[in-house]
């Protein structure tokens, strides 16, 4: 009986099969959250918590209760659940195929094939010299049932969904470690792959007694091979291309992508192979991201992830016989097989990491990556365990050991890997220390195509000429969608639209700036890229460009623009995140651009957007980098420039290093660059923030482009009171007024952060280098013969 009529009839809904599958998907979602919620506190991966959810519902815990007991393990429903699993395994695992990027193989360096081969096959020759010197103290199980094979087999590989899953909790897909660590596992992947045939069709042929039999079962998936590549795959690419650009898949074609998925793992199943093989070959053979991937992602994720999923996990951890593990003697050997792959494949990474001389801290870090263990080490187990293959005893210590490596690596390489130590800068990367004549180097990020104009305005305003040209980095940031892979990469821009490939967004803002590039060709070259990463970890592209290119300043797109009708536009709340990461970790100065209106004039061909400037000058050194940027301003694009100095009364002011610095940084400025006319200096005396807010007020609607320093941390009495309505910290205090639809101002802000992270010499050029510096985690500073730190560089990049 499937349904009951309900208490009210003198029905137990307990003895029909979909209240108590009700009630069992009820309790591991529920028990599942509670054990994440306790255990990601230390750092554990979401599948350890589910595994832990599996233990405390099994046996040896909840269900030690009788009744308890009869609900999770009734014999129909406890069926009904396992197909709920498999099924959640069977998308998770196209899911991840689609994510997937085949394009890495071909793109990937020597190092990551070395680490892929390595890592592979140094488990396999230790378990066989091991196996050959114990000899008969092997048990004739383990080679009667090939069950030797199929363990070496399994663990000696790195999954590529376990990693990427890893990884993506870590919020390391974007780092260097990260793209090298998923690029040897997807080697590894596809060469574990073509392996697994050979071995499946020896152990068909030694079970069935027949080569001919184990070649036919070959054949068979020869042309499963075939109706994905040539039948399915077509007609998956048919459905995308008949996809407007930016929507999703329409109804009818996600069904029918998600049948073929199904079909896939049918066939698969059929012919002899486990049924996730047909699937993930089948997303591996798809386009990742918008539209098939942002669509699997969109209405997939949080069912297969949230339920589906957890289901088989934490029914794999109910399996698990805890009490059962007295006789080491029984499953001592199991896990030193066990033990043996996971300990070589740490020694197959490091062996190659160490002879491409690869920093200590790095190479520990990626080791412990690729030897992580999760879902596809459990789901092997589990079929062991139906195939009697396993007994309790080696089922139990095998989910013990993925507990272990899984559990232990995670936080491992959270405390080891730090990707954020790699962006402190070894010299000054700003405007105010910059010598006359410099070129600039600016990266200007782009997230959508109203940013354009705003940031050329910017870019015309800042001034250029053959002695002093600015290197433009535009980077296009897309948020990653539909597939695990981050890319960085230059943009290889369309510049008319084919009859088969319109533009994308990219190309138009690319053709803006190359059109920019045309018109201002004696002193501006524009280079473009493109990059497609998750929101928390963006910051790591942007700094990484920022560094490998030298780049002087990082512009940055606040996340409202106010319109000149007074309309406002949201980007994606979590470009908040992107700037305030990009702030705390570049390696140069950083400035974000607050659009009130210049990008509605669009970019005019004659006379600059932005022709009058303020600069409001608090003090300290983002103060003086805000005016490095408006004399440079004034200097090469003529733009009319102000300087209006904030002083508390003469009896509040302080005399410390900060101050002093200022005053000359002002003098020289007065001296060399003040007419009168079009350059003007002022001071305003002033007693507190409403004072200031007063100045502010009635002069910035004279302006165009309003220039401040973050000044974050810093507190001064001509700011006082005005901390406490700060809505967005990444803009400081004036800068956050400035940026308010309250304030009512319709001058667009630039907010100025000058480079905090650089590691300096003692005896420096520039005696006006004084603010604190940030050192995390770099290498000791030895003496040198001159008297200098001096810091040893890391490593080439990987």
């Amino acid at each position: 009986m499937t349904t009951s009529d309900g208490v009210w009839l003198k029905d137990n809904p307990f003895h029909f099969s979909l209240p108590i599958l009700l009630f069992q998907l009820t309790v591991i979602f529920v028990v599942s959250k509670l054990t994440h919620a306790v255990l990601r506190r230390l750092g554990q991966p979401l599948i350890i918590s589910q595994i832990m959810a599996g233990i405390i519902v099994g046996p040896d815990m909840l269900s030690r209760n009788l009744k308890f007991q009869y609900l999770i393990y009734e014999p129909q429903s406890y069926e009904q659940l396992s197909i709920v699993g498999i099924f959640g395994c069977i998308m998770y695992f196209f899911v991840v195929g689609v994510k997937a990027d085949l394009g890495l193989i071909p793109k990937v360096g020597k190092k990551a094939v070395a680490i892929a081969l390595f890592c592979t096959l140094l488990p396999i020759v230790s378990v066989y010299i091991t196996a050959t010197a114990l000899g008969q103290k092997i048990p004739p199980r383990f080679t009667d049932t090939q069950l030797l094979l199929r363990v070496t087999s399994q663990w000696c590989l790195t999954s590529y969904a376990v990693l990427s899953a890893v990884l993506t909790e870590l919020n390391l897909l974007s780092s260097k470690l990260g793209r090298l660590a998923m690029s040897a596992t997807l080697i590894a992947d596809f060469l574990h792959l073509l392996a697994a045939s050979c071995i499946n069709t020896y152990v068909l042929s030694v079970k069935i007694g027949s080569p001919l039999r184990g070649l036919e079962a070959l054949s068979c998936l020869a042309a499963l091979v075939v109706i994905i590549m040539f039948v399915l795959r077509p007609l998956v690419l048919w459905i995308i291309r008949r996809t407007p650009e930016g929507a999703l898949l329409d109804e009818a074609s996600f069904v029918a992508v998600l049948l073929m998925a199904l079909v896939c793992a049918l066939l698969a199943g059929i012919i002899g192979y486990d049924v996730f093989t047909g699937p993930f070959f089948f997303g591996l053979v798809l386009p990742g991201g918008a539209p098939l991937g942002a669509t699997l992602v969109e209405r997939m994720d949080r069912m297969v992830m949230g339920l589906f999923l957890p289901v088989a996990i934490v029914q794999a951890g109910t399996r698990m016989r805890m009490l059962l593990l007295t006789d080491t003697l029984r499953w001592g050997l199991f896990e030193l097989f066990l033990v043996i792959c996971v300990v070589s494949k740490f020694l197959g990474v490091i062996l190659p990491c160490l002879y491409c001389k690869m920093p200590h801290r790095d190479t520990v870090s990626l080791a412990l990556m690729m030897t992580t263990k999760g879902i596809y080490e459990i789901v092997a187990a589990v079929q062991w365990q139906d195939d009697r293959i396993l007994y309790d005893e080696e089922y139990t210590i095998t989910l013990l050991t993925v507990l272990v490596f899984g559990g232990g690596t995670a936080p491992m390489v959270k405390y080891l890997y730090r990707p954020e130590d790699r962006y402190v800068a070894y010299k000054r990367r700003t405007l105010q220390h910059a010598k006359p004549g410099d070129e600039l180097r600016v990266l200007a990020c782009i997230h959508e195509q109203d940013n354009v104009n705003t940031a050329l305005a910017l870019l015309q305003a800042s001034g250029h000429s053959h002695d002093s040209p600015i290197y433009v980095y535009v980077l296009h940031l897309h948020h990653l969608i539909g597939r695990t892979d981050a890319v960085l990469h230059p943009h290889t821009c369309r510049n008319e639209p084919s009859s088969s490939v319109a533009l994308s967004e990219s190309d138009h803002i690319v053709n803006a700036f190359r059109r920019f590039e045309q018109k201002h060709s004696d002193g501006v070259w524009v280079l473009p890229y493109i990059c497609i990463s998750p929101y928390n970890t963006m910051h790591y592209d942007v700094c990484s460009l920022a560094l490998d290119k030298k780049v002087t300043l990082v512009i940055l797109p606040f996340h409202k623009n106010v319109k000149a009708d007074g309309s406002i536009i949201f980007l994606n709340p979590a470009v908040q995140s992107v700037n305030v990461n990009v702030l705390r970790y570049a390696p140069c100065s950083v400035a974000i651009l607050v659009d009130h209106g210049i990008s509605d004039c669009g970019f005019s061909d004659g006379g600059l957007l932005v022709h009058r400037v303020a600069v409001y000058f608090v003090g300290g050194p983002d103060d003086r980098e805000a005016l490095a940027y408006g004399v440079r301003m004034a200097d090469h694009a003529a733009a009319e420039l102000t300087v209006v100095r904030f002083l508390p009364p003469k009896e509040w002011r302080v005399e410390g290093r900060e101050e002093r610095i200022d005053d000359r940084v002002l003098m020289h400025f007065q001296r060399e660059r003040v007419d009168g006319k079009r350059v003007v200096y002022r001071e305003e005396v002033v007693k507190d923030g409403e004072a200031t807010v007063a100045v502010i007020r009635k002069t910035s609607h004279q302006f165009s482009l309003l220039i401040v320093g973050r000044r974050q941390g810093e507190e001064s009495p001509v700011t006082a009171g005005m901390s406490m309505w700060n809505e967005y910290p990444e803009l400081g205090v004036i800068g956050d007024m400035l940026a308010s639809t309250d304030f009512g101002g319709q001058a667009s802000t630039l907010v100025v952060q000058q480079q905090q992270r650089v590691i300096r010499t003692q005896s420096t050029d520039d005696p006006e280098s004084t603010r604190p510096r940030t050192r995390t985690r770099t290498p000791t500073p030895t003496p040198s013969p001159t008297g200098k730190r001096v810091v040893p560089r890391q490593a080439d990049d990987y």
